[in-house]
């Protein structure tokens, strides 16, 4: 499983990885799970910088729960991620897989997000009928 994390993070961010520091806004990991959801699905990293270093979450934060309310609270229809903690490099990761999406188009506060290369944007009205 470390080499598997390794070769994520070595790969950087693409149409199928994004990482994210401690601290991440909730709106924006949401945003981050929508676009996935609504595209070939991914993997979030927690813990990992946009350049691929490792700065790791406190080991007594309740992360799981954090991530897990804002998939039931912010994510619409409803979706089922996988949460794994991991540790690298001796800090604290988190791993959230996002599934290809089987309920399109999934919304965030209103927004419908696509996953195009290593970026999320607002689906466009065309890509929005393709969803639904």
């Amino acid at each position: 499983m470390h080499s598997e994390l390794q070769e994520i993070i070595q790969q950087c961010e693409n149409s199928s990885v994004e990482f994210k520091e401690y601290g991440v806004k909730t709106e924006s990991l949401a945003k981050e799970i929508v676009a996935f959801a609504n595209s070939q699905g991914g993997v979030i990293l927690l813990g990992v910088t946009d350049k691929g270093g490792i700065t790791g979450i406190p080991t007594d934060y309740a992360i799981e729960e954090w991530v897990m309310n804002i998939v039931r609270d912010r994510v619409v229809p409803a979706l089922d991620v996988q949460f794994n903690r991991q540790t690298f490099e001796n800090k604290m990761l988190a791993e959230i897989r996002v599934p290809k999406g089987k309920d399109k188009p999934y919304q965030t506060a209103g927004k419908y997000y696509v996953r195009v290369g290593s970026t999320n944007r607002i689906a466009s009205q065309s890509e929005l009928m393709r969803l639904f």
